[in-house]
């Protein structure tokens, strides 16, 4: 009961609110987490699906970003163009989406789950961690 005479507190108010906005906010993350249908695989496991010949490599980074790399067979669409070239992308094939950091392919990456592709793939920290993995990168 003390706890709760405590939270109730005049004084506490402010941070009693700001505890349940964060608690509700992790709830909500971990919700999201597991509805979303693509999976966030590392650079070593996005190795392992380039060996199938029905994956496409999906870079939605801004034109003058491909000047500081990009994985070799990659098709570019940049993001503000994605959801107008949909229908270029085979739902019957994996898609294994990148961008810089991997912000902006997560976010793609549920676009691409909701208009139906099933097997989608973000990689995790984009062209930056693939770089620290020391993967190839063309010019």
């Amino acid at each position: 009961m003390e706890i709760i005479d405590f939270l109730l507190a005049d004084d506490q108010l402010f941070t009693t609110i700001t505890l349940f906005v964060l608690i509700a906010l992790l709830i909500g993350n971990i919700v999201a987490d597991k509805l979303k249908k693509y999976e966030d695989i590392d650079a070593n496991a996005a190795t392992e699906l380039m060996d199938d010949d029905n994956l496409i490599i999906l870079d939605v980074r801004e034109q003058k970003e491909r000047k500081a790399g990009y994985i070799k067979g990659d098709v570019h669409i940049p993001l503000s163009d994605v959801k107008n070239q949909l229908s270029k992308l085979d739902k019957n094939k994996s898609i294994l989406v990148y961008c810089r950091s991997g912000s902006r392919s997560a976010h793609i990456a549920g676009l691409l789950t909701r208009n139906e592709y099933e097997k989608v793939y973000n990689l995790k920290g984009g062209i930056q961690a693939w770089k620290r993995a020391k993967m190839p990168v063309s010019t």
